[in-house]
Order: C-alpha cells, then sequence, then structure tokens
C-alpha cells in the first residue's frame, strides 16, 4: 500500500470531484468537470483515476455489506431499524429503498470507461510511461469494472451494460444483459491483462502494482460462479501462488494465528488483497459501525445460528468451548444480554474510530473458495487440507497451515456412509461464515450453492433465522423462488 501522506492526498482529490454525484440511475458528471482528455497528462494522473472510483465505493459499500448480511443468515434487524432495513430483513423489495439504488456502481462503471477512452493518450504526453506502465493501468480499470458489473450481475440479476465501453448513458448504447450471460464478457475482457503482475520499490515501501480486485482472484470467482469448476480452480490457485520471491504474499500462514488473527483487521498486511479505504482523519468515516454499535444506532445484530455456530466449535486442545479466536469478542460481543457485530469496532485498531476498512478480498476468502471448486471438481482432499490444516503440496504452499489450523480447531472429517463431497462443501460453507462473517459473503454463498443444489438450501436456512413460525415460512416460501433474490431497478 502506499505511504499514508500520499494515499490521503489521492483521496482528497478523489472525494473533491466526485462530491456532486447524485443518485440518479445513470448520472453523468457535472458539466463543469476536468475532462479526463485533459487531467490525464502523466502516470501519476492515471494512477489517480483508477484510485478515484473508490471514494463512489466508499458511498455505497458500507451499506451493501450491511444489506447483504440482512438478506442472510447472519444478522437480523433489531427494533431500532427503519422500514427500509426492515424490508430488506424480510425480503421485501421495492425500488424506492434507498439501500437497494444501483446508481454508485453504475457510476464506477461510467467513471472507468472515461478514463479508459482517454488514457492512450498518456503516452504521448509523459515520456517516462512504458507499455507495461499503460497495461496496468488499463488492466487497473476495467479490473474494478469488471467487479462493479459483477456485483450488479448478482444482486439484480441482470445488469444495464454500456455497449461500446461509452462513458455517459446513451439509451441506444445500453442493453439489458442476465446474470448468466455477462460472465463470459466479464471473463474476456479480464483475460488479457491476467499478467499484470509487478512489483517496485521505493526505499522500504513497497508497492504493488496489481489490479485492484485481483484479476485472478475475479475471474476465479466468476468461474465458480459459472460452475465451471476446473477453470475456477485455477485461476483461484494462481490468485494465491504471489510473485517472484514475494510467495509469501496470500498464503494462509502462522502469520495471522491464533490471537493475532484479529490483525488481518488491523493491519491487513499480504493477506488482504483489496480494500475499501475509510479514514476518521480525513472525514471518510465507516458507517457501519454506527449501524453495529450498541450505544450507537444498533440497527442490526448477529443471529442465534451464527452465535451458536462459533460457541460450538471445539479446540484442539483446551477446555475453553467456542471459536475464541475469530468469535465472542472479536468477530461480536454480548453487551448487556444483546449480541453486537463487533468486527468494524476493534478498539486496538490504528485506523481510529469509524476507520475501519471494507474488505472486498484477502487470502482466506479465496482459500475457501478454491476449496469449494476443488471439491466439486474432484479433488475433495485437497479441498479438505486447505479447510484443516492447508494443503502444502504446490510449490510456495510450505507455509500454508489451514483455516480451522491456524485458529487452532479440530480438523473436520467425513463420516462413512455420507456424500464424501456434499459433506466436505457443507463443511467449507459453515468455515466461510465464521472465517468472513458480517464481511457481506454469505448472501452471495448462499445464491450460488443453492443454484447447484437447489432453492431449498438457501430458502431454508434463511428462513431459519426467523422465530416467529408463521413468518419463517413466509420467507421459506418467498426464497423458493429465485427471482425473489434478486434487488429490483428501474429500467
Amino acid at each position: 500500500m502506499k505511504n499514508k501522506l500520499k494515499w490521503i492526498v489521492i483521496q482528497l482529490v478523489a472525494i473533491i470531484a466526485f462530491s456532486a454525484c447524485s443518485d440518479d440511475f445513470f448520472n453523468e458528471m457535472p458539466s463543469d468537470r476536468v475532462n479526463p482528455d485533459h487531467a490525464l497528462n502523466s502516470l501519476a494522473e492515471a494512477e489517480l483515476a483508477c484510485e478515484a472510483p473508490l471514494a463512489i465505493l466508499q458511498d455505497v459499500m458500507p451499506q451493501m455489506i450491511f444489506a447483504c448480511d440482512l438478506l442472510s443468515d447472519a444478522t437480523t434487524t433489531t427494533d431500532n431499524a427503519d422500514n427500509y432495513w426492515q424490508n430488506i430483513n424480510n425480503h421485501e423489495f421495492s425500488v424506492d429503498n434507498p439501500y437497494l439504488n444501483p446508481s454508485a456502481l453504475y457510476q464506477v462503471i461510467i467513471n472507468t470507461n472515461e478514463s479508459l477512452l482517454h488514457v492512450d493518450s498518456i503516452m504521448n504526453k509523459d515520456v517516462d510511461v512504458t507499455d507495461i506502465d499503460l497495461q496496468v493501468i488499463k488492466g487497473n480499470l476495467i479490473g474494478l469494472r469488471s467487479w462493479a458489473y459483477f456485483t450488479i450481475a448478482r444482486l439484480y440479476g441482470e445488469v444495464a451494460y454500456l455497449k461500446d465501453n461509452m462513458p455517459e448513458y446513451s439509451p441506444d448504447k445500453v442493453v439489458y444483459v442476465s446474470r448468466e450471460a455477462i460472465m463470459d464478457t466479464l471473463i474476456n475482457n479480464l483475460l488479457p491483462y491476467l499478467g499484470n503482475d509487478h512489483l517496485k520499490v521505493e526505499g522500504n515501501i513497497l508497492y504493488l502494482s496489481t489490479l485492484p480486485m485481483y484479476t485472478k482472484a475475479l475471474i476465479g470467482e466468476i468461474y465458480l460462479e459459472k460452475q465451471d469448476y476446473v477453470n475456477a480452480a485455477n485461476y483461484l490457485k494462481m490468485a494465491i501462488e504471489g510473485w517472484g520471491n514475494y510467495t509469501s504474499v496470500y498464503k494462509v500462514s502462522n502469520t495471522y494465528a491464533k490471537k493475532n488473527w484479529v490483525n488481518i483487521f488491523l493491519s491487513g498486511g499480504y493477506e488482504v488483497m483489496s480494500i475499501i479505504p475509510f479514514s476518521y482523519y480525513v472525514n471518510q468515516m465507516n458507517p457501519i459501525e454506527l449501524w453495529y454499535g450498541h450505544d450507537r444506532d444498533y440497527l442490526a445484530k448477529p443471529t442465534t445460528g451464527i452465535v451458536n455456530q462459533f460457541s460450538s466449535q471445539v479446540l484442539v486442545k483446551g477446555k475453553v468451548p467456542g471459536d475464541i479466536y475469530r468469535g465472542l469478542d472479536i468477530s461480536y460481543k454480548i453487551v448487556n444480554e444483546d449480541t453486537v457485530v463487533n468486527k468494524y469496532s476493534l478498539s486496538e485498531n490504528n485506523l481510529s474510530e469509524l476507520g475501519s476498512y471494507i474488505i472486498l478480498y484477502r487470502a482466506a476468502d479465496i482459500h475457501l473458495l478454491l476449496a469449494e471448486a476443488m471439491n466439486r471438481s474432484g479433488n475433495s482432499g485437497i479441498a479438505l487440507s486447505i479447510l484443516n490444516d492447508g494443503y502444502t503440496k504446490f510449490t510456495n504452499w510450505s507455509s500454508c497451515v489451514g483455516i480451522r489450523g491456524r485458529v487452532y480447531l479440530q480438523n473436520r472429517t467425513v463420516p462413512e456412509g455420507v456424500d464424501s463431497v456434499t459433506c466436505i462443501e457443507d463443511y467449507i460453507l459453515e468455515e466461510r461464515s465464521l472465517e468472513l462473517a458480517f464481511e457481506g459473503k454469505r448472501w452471495f454463498d448462499l445464491m450460488r450453492v443453492a443454484r447447484r443444489r437447489g432453492n431449498s438450501y438457501l430458502a431454508d436456512k434463511v428462513a431459519a433465522k426467523f422465530d416467529d413460525a408463521n413468518q419463517a415460512n413466509v420467507i421459506r416460501e418467498k426464497l423458493m423462488n429465485e427471482q425473489n433474490w434478486y434487488f429490483p431497478f428501474q429500467k
């Protein structure tokens, strides 16, 4: 990551650039803005163009993470939540719900398209720019745009695709593409930039000039969504490999073992692939801490189900029950008998109050996606090793200690007489719910697995979080129809 001063400057410029954005579905940028054709005069300015869309995501990602966990079996609303959040929790969607507005994600797409339209011109303006530099910049922009499209497709079931990479809304240039149809397009857009793994070191600062969404991980996740498990495993494994001498990057090792697991959210280090940054010091505060805080808004809380999952885990040794390194007082806490999401309020962090960043991709996430793909592609033994004590037989994987191994939990085993693929997949999905609790991943996981195992997989798990039997039955019946999984949007 770049040094703090440079990052603050970048963020200040980005916020100024996007402060005039409205909530219109397709919002053209203000007419008095600086045209990218004039703004992109150097490599530094092109790099800034890659960072600037993160300012848009600062506005939308907290509410997206919050909403996705309410949709799943991870959290549920409290009496403090307004009707809009209550409706999301109850899977009652409407186009006038401000938390379901896709405009910010489309603003990311329009912004990256506009930069892509002009970025080639820096070759004629900055003599120090190389072909590799330009390839990395374009890959950054296309990676961010592809992630935005992929996210829209999963949440809304279809996307309004801007043909010819248009930098603004034009009715004759928009086609509506289904979730299934958009995925091949995104993969084909990303593949030319697969080799953008370049490092440079200035002083003691390591710059990772890789895609913000990390191309290989994104391609792998798209293939997993397509149920192409062989390709998914191939690209997810590539995402974990690291670069050159930096082979410890993105491995699940002892670096964050046991009590150090919490440091993933305090410092990130080499396990975090991509984040949406926030900073209290420049008035870029993450509101999700307010929404979860017991002494703040307290709009939602962990479900009884996920609390029971944490508390039922068994350590390798020791008499203390539960997942002590990820569970109570880490991912969640108990205040006056109320359960509270704690992951965004870790007081020891160095990001200051309301400054917790949102992680888009991190090593354990990719390892568990890889385990899921391996299990479905005929490598269930490798999948179980990744889950338990770590698979070490791949080149440069010797440091891997496994998702459960590094938090000192007993290995999962497959009982005799059961289908091993289904059993291991259940283990993997439960582990993702613990490792990635309250990070907005669970709803996507439930949808992905339900598409291959039947809608009841998702419907049963979400319905189980409701105490009222009648309400649970209504929710279950609604979610048995896949069309009811997606947010509406007005065309």
